[in-house]
């Protein structure tokens, strides 16, 4: 019998015989991260074009757009040296301004900002958070070519350089995120947002996670494309280890942010499980969040299988959504169809629940393990509760009988392989 721990000890350990156990997966350890002089030599020798000293030359106005505290890109880290290639491209402090790409999740509080951006730069330049449902801060900009309605914060209509700054991990409606990602739909409006996340359920989870060449990425480079974004900066972080930083052009320098990536985050499963034992650390905040590793472990678990989710969510369900919880994931189809004749008119809130419905009260069961919600709103939601992990594994066991489990640590971030 093997002990298994996973990274969030109030969840409980989990016992596995060894000979029913595929094997425990997690990214791939680095050997080493980078120093402050790789990160500087990295943005100063983008993968493709001219660096910032020369590409923001001409700018007065620039914008530089990054994730939120959900994200663990090191802000504060690499921000400084992009501010440094700025100052030498003539561009002054009071030009530039940030905004955080939030989507839906909720503002950041002002000890968070100093938090991901350091006090020092947060006392130099003007720092903003995305408001998607105030139309005053929203532009809009017609439809692209795929006819997506591009609902964005006005801001990017008065910068002369755009900027984004991002981490790159596999994702389950953008196929990887970075790049564009913090643009579209990091500032956009409700209707961009909820259009671009309901195309996703055209596709099944293998067409789009860990997927670059997606009809969901596509749609963000032509929004990106419109809007004029110029230069990113992404980081590969595992774990706490910032371990590669692309620089340069929107699209060439994701596209090898990616391949390093995948080469830390892509695991080889090898064959599908009865059961997965899916840890959502660290994107657990909430469970909004953490069903991302629903996501991961969908890749891997049989047909009549089951997913355990071990989340701690302690900011509970969705404090953005109430209506997460009332509505939940069990009856996917049914919230589907709601939709599409106009009987709920929350098309975003629906997206999550329709495609985590579709895998855990479709394909398979799902089994959640949280401290911070109580086992009737599990329920409500669609999940069957388990106070700790072994309760799990015993309430897994009466749907799939004796079988197969694999353990996917930091599941949230993980792409399994088959």
């Amino acid at each position: 019998m093997q002990e298994i721990t996973l990274t969030n000890p109030s969840l409980g350990s989990l016992q596995v015989a060894e000979d029913d156990l595929i094997g425990i997966f997690a990214p791939h350890d680095p050997r080493a991260g980078l120093d402050d002089a790789d990160i500087l030599e990295k943005i100063r020798d983008p993968v493709s074009g001219a660096g910032i000293s020369v590409r923001a030359r001409e700018a007065r106005n620039v914008l530089i757009v990054t994730d939120d505290k959900t994200r663990p890109t090191p802000v504060k880290r690499i921000l400084p040296f992009v501010l440094e290639e700025l100052a030498r491209a003539g561009v002054r402090d009071d030009c530039i301004s940030v905004l955080i790409g939030l989507g839906t999740h909720r503002p950041m509080s002002r000890g968070e900002i100093l938090d991901k951006f350091g006090a020092a730069v947060a006392s130099r330049i003007a720092i903003f958070n995305h408001t998607w449902q105030d139309e005053d801060t929203l532009v809009r900009l017609g439809r692209t070519q795929s006819g997506l309605e591009v609902v964005i914060n006005r801001r990017v209509v008065d910068a002369d350089f755009i900027m984004a700054l991002g981490n790159i991990i596999p994702h389950a409606t953008a196929g990887f995120s970075g790049g564009g990602k913090v643009v579209m739909p990091g500032i956009c409006g409700e209707a961009t947002i909820a259009d671009t996340h309901w195309k996703a359920l055209d596709y099944g989870m293998r067409d789009i996670l860990g997927v670059l060449e997606n009809p969901i990425r596509s749609a963000i480079r032509e929004v990106c494309r419109q809007v004029g974004l110029a230069f990113i900066v992404d980081s590969v972080m595992v774990g706490d280890r910032l371990v590669d930083v692309v620089a340069g052009d929107p699209e060439e320098a994701h596209r090898a942010g990616v391949e390093r990536s995948r080469e830390f985050y892509g695991v080889r499963v090898g064959e599908t499980a009865d059961i997965v034992v899916a840890e959502a650390f660290p994107t657990d905040i909430d469970l909004r969040q953490a069903i991302k590793a629903v996501c991961s472990a969908d890749l891997v678990v049989r047909d009549n299988g089951v997913i355990i989710l071990a989340a701690d969510c302690p900011e509970g369900i969705s404090p953005q959504f109430p209506e997460f919880e009332t509505r939940g994931f069990g009856n996917p189809d049914g919230l589907y169809l709601d939709v599409e004749e106009g009987r709920f008119p929350n098309k975003l809130l629906a997206y999550t629940l329709v495609a985590i419905g579709r895998i855990i009260s479709g394909r398979v069961r799902g089994i959640l393990v949280s401290p911070h919600i109580d086992e009737a709103v599990t329920r409500r939601l669609g999940f069957v509760p388990a106070k700790d992990l072994n309760d799990a594994l015993e309430k897994a066991r009466e749907f799939t009988g004796p079988g197969r489990v694999a353990v996917l640590r930091n599941a949230g971030e993980l792409l399994p392989i088959t």
